[in-house]
């Protein structure tokens, strides 16, 4: 017994010391739990039975209204919300089958919960443990962070290209930069090439050379410029900045590279650079010369136009005062000018003034200032353009003297000769300070005629020197004028102070009259406008005298020209053919004192000239062949004036004992419009005229064209009248007459009482025969019928174009049955193998012309229905 009951005891107290152990580790356990609970207060730890009812609760309150010593024994559902515990209980119900699973409860306030099964000793499921965790507060701060991370990823999507960054590793960090899309990976030494990464001037950029890489290796970068290729073949240009991105504790956490694009930049730049050079090229390629000056207007640039404009150079000039080149007599008028500058008053100015070459030759200049405005509005320099404008003052001056001359001349009975008056003149105006001319004498040798000198300019002694000279032709300055017929300029200083002379030929119709020499003690340019103005003076003295020879037939002409404006005016009232013609012979009879004057004009076989009016003798309808070798023949083919001083012995005057017995001179005067003759004027005298002289020869010329202008207004207004009142095409009366005749008719019907027919025409199928032969058939058509139709009428008929294919028939006098004969006889006479149908009203005496041409219409439309190629009389 004792031996069985010592194994036992011992078995016992060996259970007893396990389950004391165990004890011991769940008291442990179940401490550490509490402690771990008390050092985060966030955290809970529960452990459930298999109905899910706390066996164990440690930590923060999983609901407001609980403690962790009330929840033991109770069930998770009566704890927890039944929307959170819809979502636990699957998981739940996992663990007990062995899984563990986490699982977020969302809420007020958010928990995570680790759900996982708790083992007995034996390894079976007996528990669940769940270990739950406010997360409400780092749930906020990741959305804090994920809100600003997407701040910053949006801020460098907008970035774009022009952002680079990468991580300590040198991975890229893709934030959706297109030039970083599919190369996160490559290494940092690849990148220059990968990306084509080139100096501003094309060449490659070496692997370290690369900003992004500088920078992740420490470097502050600063604006590196570097160019990247495109894909089209041009590049981008960038400016490159950033550094290294460290941690608080100075680690690298990684590099960022601004890249500004400079492109718009670089080609602004290169625009402007090539418009600075297209705006240099033009400044000095400009023939004026453009200028800056300081505010004291000190020369600080000048374009190298001021060399070619006086002669001066452009190193040697700047920094000079501009009224240094300015004319002595016009620096007060120019400082005057500049003032309103000077003061701020105005912003430009131009003026002209005269400056001196580097030769001391003086030139004009028009120049335009305009103020630089300083900060405070005051002129802090000026800038401008110097033109060269002494042609033109030069042309004034030639101008001037031209007129002056002219008025000189026509105060003078004769031009022939210019005297001391017209060297004043000359002298004057042209800005020289003396003035010599020199004549051919009978010698054949120039010599001296007369001089002149400027006021206040003392050329005596050279002028006293010469006075005896005579030059022959080719001999010294004034002979070689002569011969040469050119300008000849001189200059050099000699024992009287002359500097300048040029010797200037007066020419007449071509030939030397006379050399004139003008003299100047100031150095002067050779002047090529010179040359012209002598050449158009000496052609004012050669239309001098010419209008002075030619005063006299003027006076002649005065009455001839009036009495043509009278003959003008009167012709212009006549508006018929006839009696324009008429007035134009008698107005020419009277105008040249003739005896008989005679109108000829082709007719219409255009082969013979007929009369179509004569004042002085009855010819009228006369004809003469143009064929025949004839006076009258020849004028109108030539278009040349004939005269015949005896016209009763010359053979080739047709018709002379008729229409000439009473002149023995005549002249056949071609009368001309729009280069063609269209007629000829025979004038005849009864006195005898040996020759016709000139005057006479302008005037039947100006008689003749207003004959002609006479016979072409006449003719176009009897057409313009024809063509208001004819059809183009059937030369028929139009419908504005038909409807004056038919109302001219029934009106003499009603007064008199008499019968009047009316018939209205259609052609048959016109617009089938229209459509097969084409519409000029048609229009062929149309005009055969009218010529075919006009015999079959009486005169006092009228036929007319009523409209389209349509005809309208005014029979006067005519009753039914007549009428009815005519129309038959018109139906027949259908051209072309064509028909017509006909429609026939009478008069009822009382009816207006719209009711009888109504009735007309309706029997025309009768006799198409009964099938065309008829005629019907209206009811």
């Amino acid at each position: 017994m004792t031996d069985l009951l010592l194994p036992a005891l011992v078995v016992v107290a060996a259970v007893a010391a396990l389950a004391f152990r165990a004890a011991a580790r769940a008291r442990e356990s179940e401490r550490r739990y509490r402690q771990f609970a008390a050092q985060w207060p966030d955290t809970a730890i529960a452990l459930l039975d298999q109905d899910l009812r706390f066996a164990l609760a440690e930590g923060a309150v999983l609901a407001a209204d609980w403690e962790p010593r009330e929840l033991v024994g109770r069930r998770l559902d009566e704890v927890l919300p039944a929307e959170a515990f819809a979502e636990l209980e699957p998981k739940l119900a996992a663990a007990l089958a062995g899984e563990r699973l986490t699982h977020e409860l969302g809420g007020d306030r958010a928990y995570r919960v680790e759900v996982a099964p708790f083992r007995a000793s034996g390894g079976a499921v007996t528990h669940v443990m769940l270990a739950l965790r406010d997360v409400t507060a780092a749930n906020a701060l990741r959305r804090t962070l994920e809100e600003q991370t997407g701040f910053l990823n949006a801020v460098l999507m907008q970035l774009g290209e022009r952002v680079s960054v990468c991580d300590a590793d040198g991975h890229f960090i893709d934030f959706g930069a297109l030039h970083t899309a599919g190369r996160t990976e490559l290494h940092p030494l690849e990148w220059s090439e990968a990306f084509g990464l080139q100096h501003p001037d094309g060449r490659p950029l070496g692997p370290h050379e690369a900003p992004l890489l500088r920078a992740l290796r420490g470097e502050q970068v600063r604006d590196v410029e570097l160019r990247v290729p495109s894909g089209d073949g041009d590049a981008t240009t960038l400016l490159a900045s950033g550094g290294p991105v460290t941690a608080v504790d100075g680690r690298t956490l990684g590099a960022v590279v601004v890249n500004a694009d400079l492109t718009p930049f670089r080609d602004a730049e290169g625009r402007l650079r090539r418009s600075e050079e297209r705006h240099r090229r033009v400044v000095e390629s400009m023939v004026d010369c453009v200028f800056e000056t300081d505010v004291r207007g000190q020369w600080t640039y000048l374009s190298d136009a001021w060399t070619a404009t006086t002669g001066y150079a452009v190193d040697a000039s700047l920094g000079r005062s501009c009224l240094e080149y300015v004319h002595p007599d016009d620096r007060a008028a120019h400082a005057l000018a500049l003032a309103p500058l000077l003061a701020g008053e105005r912003t430009g100015v131009q003026l002209e003034h005269r400056f001196l070459t580097s030769a001391g030759a003086v030139r004009w200049a028009e120049v335009q200032v305009r103020a630089v405005s300083g900060w405070n509005g005051l002129p802090a320099g000026f800038t401008g353009v110097i033109r060269d404008v002494t042609a033109a003052q030069r042309a004034r001056q030639y101008a001037a003297a031209e007129t002056a001359l002219m008025r000189l001349l026509s105060g003078v009975p004769s031009g022939a000769d210019l005297d001391n008056d017209a060297l004043a003149v000359l002298g004057h105006e042209l800005d020289w300070d003396g003035a010599e001319l020199w004549c051919m004498g009978g010698d054949e040798r120039l010599r001296r005629m007369g001089t002149w000198t400027a006021p206040g300019v003392d050329l005596d002694e050279l002028l006293a020197e010469r006075a005896d000279r005579r030059h022959e032709v080719g001999d010294g300055l004034v002979g070689q004028a002569w011969l040469s017929r050119a300008p000849l300029w001189h200059d050099g200083l000699c024992s009287h102070g002359e500097c300048s002379t040029v010797a200037l030929t007066v020419r007449r119709t071509g030939e030397p009259i006379a050399v004139v020499v003008l003299i100047s003690r100031t150095p002067r340019e050779p002047e090529p406008g010179l040359d012209r103005l002598l050449n158009a003076i000496s052609g004012h003295v050669t239309q001098f005298i010419q209008r002075r020879e030619a005063e006299a037939r003027a006076a002649q002409q005065a009455a001839d020209l009036q009495r043509l404006s009278a003959v003008a005016h009167e012709l212009a009232g006549e508006s018929d053919q006839y009696g324009a013609r008429m007035a134009l012979t008698r107005a020419v009879r009277d105008v040249t004192d003739a005896n008989a004057v005679i109108l000829w004009e082709p007719d219409v076989t255009g082969t013979e000239l007929e009369v179509t009016a004569a004042t002085g003798a009855a010819l009228r309808g006369m004809t003469v062949p143009l064929g025949d070798s004839t006076v009258i023949a020849a004028a109108f083919a030539t278009g040349e004036l004939a005269f015949v001083s005896e016209v009763a012995t010359d053979p080739r005057v047709a018709y002379r004992r008729h229409e000439l017995a009473h002149a023995r001179s005549g002249a056949w005067v071609p009368v001309v419009g729009d280069g063609r003759a269209v007629g000829v004027l025979l004038v005849g005298w009864a006195r005898r005229r040996a020759t016709l002289p000139e005057r006479d020869r302008e005037l039947l010329g100006l008689l003749a064209a207003e004959a002609a202008i006479t016979i072409q207004r006449t003719d176009l207004l009897a057409q313009l009248r024809a063509t208001a009142r004819t059809d183009p095409l059937t030369g028929l009366p139009n419908r504005r007459v038909w409807d004056e005749d038919l109302a001219r008719e029934l009106a003499r019907a009603r007064r008199h009482g008499g019968s009047l027919c009316l018939a209205l025409l259609d052609l048959d199928r016109f617009k089938a025969f229209n459509d097969d032969h084409g519409h000029q058939a048609g229009d062929e058509l149309l005009a055969a019928a009218a010529t075919a139709w006009r015999p079959e009428l009486r005169a006092t008929d009228t036929l007319a174009r009523y409209g389209g294919e349509e005809f309208a028939v005014l029979l006067p006098h005519s009753d039914a049955t007549s009428a009815r004969a005519v129309v038959e006889r018109l139906l027949a006479a259908v051209p072309f193998g064509q028909t017509a149908s006909a429609g026939i009203a009478v008069w009822d005496g009382v009816e207006r012309a719209e009711q009888l041409l109504a009735r007309a219409d309706a029997a025309l439309y009768r006799a198409k229905n009964a099938g065309r190629a008829r005629a019907q009389v209206a009811s």
